[in-house]
């Protein structure tokens, strides 16, 4: 099981890396949900305040997967119905989606394909009882957020990928580290930290491709394995599989995820209908 890496061992990775700084927005409203009546008109002011982000906000929350039985017009809306937990994971879902795309249709690609796969992960979450729905869209957009990091870092680093896809005997981050001394969970765990997501999505990030996660669910929170066992789920239900063929990988978790989620066959089956379903 991979230990919490320390602050020497942060700050060597962080070495020739250039992590998303936290934008302005995200820090004022986590400033405001410090205190004991934070100011909903004006946090819908701030998110209303970027018109790209706030368009982003109201097309995330009425995509099918979120399963609204109204659509929700304004960010003032969005706030007062789901609540600041909720918009504030959202928009630094969003915030970190946007710090990346752009450069290239290959992160393009990367981050919709990410995205429909937290859209995924928050419908399974819905299907659960007191089920993470916010935290499982977050962390399933940010659980392989390095990945656009060492792209732009590693030019062989897409082989890299296909190669570790390739591999089913050995996690992705074993490759990784050796053809590049560095691999896309720890890093993404550093800008997790770096973003001040709660402990159990930094958690989950760091070990997501630990194949004894599940055997030893003693040395892990709880929460933190339960966005693990959506997010292997939710990209094996997604039709567009990252680039790193993180889901050759599925059979040999098959089993525990859905036991680990409470899943039987039958509600499994019907699961895979719906997001069918959704995604057309």
């Amino acid at each position: 099981m991979p230990k919490l890496p320390t602050q020497a061992e942060i700050d060597n990775t962080l070495k020739g890396f250039a992590i998303p700084p936290r934008p302005q927005v995200l820090i004022n409203l986590n400033e405001e949900m410090k205190k004991e009546m934070p100011d909903l008109k004006l946090i819908a002011r701030w998110i209303g305040g970027d018109v790209g982000l706030s368009a982003a906000v109201l097309k995330t929350v009425n995509s099918p997967f979120f399963g609204l039985k109204k659509k929700i017009g304004s960010v003032t809306q969005a706030v007062s119905l789901l609540g600041l937990k909720s918009v504030e994971r959202l928009v630094t879902s969003i915030v970190l989606r946007n710090s990346f795309v752009g450069q290239t249709q290959a992160l393009e690609n990367f981050w919709n394909s990410a995205e429909k796969a937290a859209g995924i992960a928050a419908h399974i979450a819905a299907a659960l009882p007191r089920g993470p729905r916010d935290d499982a869209y977050s962390f399933g957009l940010f659980h392989n957020a390095a990945i656009p990091i060492l792209i732009q870092r590693y030019p062989a680093y897409v082989q890299t990928l296909k190669k570790a896809g390739d591999v089913i005997d050995r996690p992705i981050t074993e490759v990784e580290d050796e053809q590049h001394a560095v691999n896309h969970a720890s890093l993404g765990y550093l800008i997790a930290k770096a973003w001040f997501l709660p402990p159990p999505i930094c958690e989950g990030i760091l070990r997501h491709h630990d194949p004894a996660v599940f055997d030893a669910s003693d040395e892990i929170s709880p929460q933190a394995l339960t966005l693990i066992a959506i997010a292997y789920l939710a990209e094996h239900l997604n039709e567009d599989y990252l680039p790193s063929g993180g889901h050759s990988h599925w059979e040999p978790v098959c089993e525990k995820v859905l036991t680990h989620l409470g899943f039987l066959e039958a509600e499994y089956l019907n699961l895979k209908e719906e997001v069918a379903a959704l995604i057309a």
